[in-house]
């Protein structure tokens, strides 16, 4: 399952929407949360109709500030909870017919707004059975290595932050590529980038779903990045890779009976010179570690 998450800055704006299309076709997201709409909910609908997507679920802007939409597509159970100003809280059935809970949440800066948003967090975390997932721009970040240029955050910011996930017991989960997810857009002594847009999750996510990866996705038309997550991002894809390709050792193998005879079986061939038995250890060993683990 993929769910992708930006704060699109406004998405009454053709360009915008050709411009979230492209990345819906581009990405194949079967949950889309979007942040900071600035549009009534009303108009989502044709939205939805031109992004192709089956479910949605769009809470009003205030005036050109804020508004929030969840998007799902055909065929996907989907149950939206709750939702606010800050987040939309949904059920999805997946499957195989296990239950997974997404929050597409959205902080605020300001200090009022901000605790509002941590409290529905709060909320929210005391009602999950499940595994949790929760995605969208948290306007926060965690230490200063996610912050480049400008002013230093306040520590007391950063380390609310961090309590917040401690207390919900919320794991981040860092990106495959890229780190920053917002910029100012200005130039020289002026120019700020942070990483204010991220997914996190309880642990039983990230045993549940061993392959699962975040990424960036860049984009144009706003000033935050879109983000992504895949339950099985990082999994090996046979009929594109091939075993060869996604073949690594691992040292925990090391401990495996039936790989170290499958290693001696190669290498006591007289037959073969050392090129070749590297060659058919690597051919062996893609497909073992496939069917084994």
């Amino acid at each position: 399952m993929k769910i992708l998450c930006w704060n699109c800055r406004g998405v009454g704006n053709p360009a915008t929407v050709l411009e979230f299309r492209q990345l819906l076709v581009a990405n194949v997201p079967d949950i889309v949360f979007l942040c900071e709409t600035k549009i009534n909910s009303n108009r989502f609908q044709r939205i939805r109709s031109i992004c192709r997507m089956e479910g949605c679920l769009a809470v009003d802007s205030a005036g050109k500030r804020g508004g929030l939409a969840l998007l799902w597509r055909d065929g996907l159970d989907v149950s939206v909870q709750n939702y606010s100003n800050f987040h939309i809280d949904s059920l999805v059935r997946l499957e195989n017919e296990d239950v997974l809970r997404f929050t597409g949440f959205y902080s605020q800066i300001a200090s009022r707004s901000r605790q509002q948003a941590w409290d529905i967090l709060r909320r929210v975390h005391h009602k999950v059975n499940e595994g949790w997932i929760v995605g969208g721009d948290f306007n926060a970040i965690l230490n200063l290595s996610e912050k480049e240029g400008g002013r230093s955050k306040p520590k007391v910011l950063m380390e609310e932050f961090c309590n917040i996930l401690e207390e919900l017991k919320l794991t981040d989960i860092k990106p495959c590529n890229g780190w920053f997810t917002w910029t100012n857009n200005r130039e020289g002594d002026r120019f700020v980038k942070e990483r204010l847009d991220r997914f996190v999750a309880l642990d039983v996510i990230l045993d549940k779903f061993p392959f699962l990866a975040s990424y960036v996705v860049h984009q144009s038309r706003s000033d935050h990045e879109a983000i992504l997550i895949d339950t099985e991002g990082s999994k090996p894809n046979r009929e594109r890779t091939g075993h060869k390709a996604w073949f690594r050792y691992d040292t925990c193998w090391a401990g495996e009976q039936e790989l170290k005879d499958l290693i001696l079986s190669i290498w006591e061939k007289e037959e073969s010179n050392m090129l070749a038995k590297m060659d058919m250890t690597r051919d062996k060993l893609g497909p073992w570690q496939f069917s084994r683990f």
